[in-house]
């Protein structure tokens, strides 16, 4: 993700699919189709369906009305959201997201806690202590979202990211890993449950289009992150673009990229999980 002052990039999915107005539920599509034979591939399936919300939440759940009270309200059960203290766990903190924390999984969230492996080059164990730390700090967390992490299929960096990822999986968590970009092969889906393939501007992502093996994946292992989407209308041309491109998890945001666009929720957050 992108490095930020505070904050080095940001986040990954999960999901449990959930209707939305104006979309049809599974069970409806069934009922309308007569049989789940007559359709073709899960693909099909994904085109009815919104996708689910994978927040980065770089900022403090304190304040009037609480942030992460908003953001888990309005967001569809099954999303998941990324906390980040500091760029990694802080013991400090754990207090004061104690209870935010029970507020976003009473509402259906999942929440996963932020770390960055430097694309490969951070030392192993010195992730796995900030892994081990969320779970001794953060006794809810469900999962871990790592930053960072490397595109190139190389021997190094796929052991590198297998052991990571059954370290969080011993411990029944959900792993997403952002690369921020689209791998040339689907290398990093045999260690984490999902995988970043495109976070940048509104810009750019009008101009991105998935690789194959994207395409082919199950779509709740696919999430978009998207800023500098300045209107409404982009937002929602984005959701829609998601969808048609695999990604079952995805969020968008109206702040630019500097000096940070996950330091708030999108002005049109309400409008996003109602409508995204």
């Amino acid at each position: 993700m992108l490095a930020m002052p505070t904050q080095r990039r940001p986040p990954r999915p999960a999901r449990i699919p959930r209707a939305r107005a104006g979309r049809l539920s599974l069970s409806l599509l069934l009922a309308l189709v007569g049989s789940a034979g007559a359709i073709a591939t899960l693909g099909a399936v994904q085109a009815f369906a919104a996708p689910l919300e994978l927040v980065p939440a770089y900022f403090s759940p304190e304040g009037t009305p609480g942030p992460w009270r908003t953001m888990c309200e309005a967001a569809p059960p099954g999303s998941s959201v990324i906390l980040n203290p500091d760029n990694g766990p802080v013991k400090r903190e754990a207090k004061v997201y104690a209870e935010p924390m029970r507020f976003c999984e009473e509402h259906g969230q999942r929440v996963i806690g932020y770390v960055f492996t430097d694309y490969g080059k951070r030392r192993l164990a010195t992730v796995e202590q900030a892994i081990t730390d969320y779970y001794s700090w953060y006794p809810t967390i469900e999962g871990i979202f790592l930053d960072e992490m490397a595109e190139n299929p190389t021997k190094k960096n796929e052991a590198y990211y297998e052991k990571l990822g059954a370290f969080v999986h011993e411990k029944d968590g959900f792993v997403i890993g952002n690369p921020g970009d689209t791998a040339t092969t689907a290398w990093q889906l045999a260690a984490v449950n999902a995988v970043v393939t495109f976070e940048g501007s509104a810009s750019a992502y009008a101009a991105y289009a998935p690789a194959a093996w994207v395409l082919a994946a199950r779509p709740q292992q696919i999430a978009n992150i998207i800023f500098a989407a300045s209107e409404t209308s982009r937002m929602e041309a984005d959701c829609v673009k998601a969808s048609e491109d695999n990604a079952g998890s995805i969020y968008v945001t109206n702040l630019p990229e500097r000096p940070n666009p996950y330091q708030a929720l999108p002005s049109y957050w309400a409008t996003e999980t109602a409508r995204c």
